[in-house]
């Protein structure tokens, strides 16, 4: 699947959980990957994520609580 399509998917998947801030897609050695968004890394969370997601590998990043002024 396209990774921008899977990003989608996957966002749709987990969008649910309060700790789900958002997804992204970065690249590293180049070779595009999945990137979740977390506020915080709960069990919970962490094993509802997974390691790849229709074919394109998947990271987490703890960016804490967004706040707007």
């Amino acid at each position: 699947m396209d990774i921008s399509l899977a990003k989608k998917s996957l966002y749709n998947k987990l969008k649910s959980y309060a700790e789900v801030l958002g997804v992204g897609i970065r690249e590293k050695d180049g070779t595009e990957f999945i990137v979740i968004f977390l506020s915080e890394a709960s069990n919970i969370i962490l094993e509802n994520i997974p390691d790849e997601f229709e074919g394109n590998k998947v990271e987490t990043e703890i960016k804490g609580e967004i706040k707007v002024s």
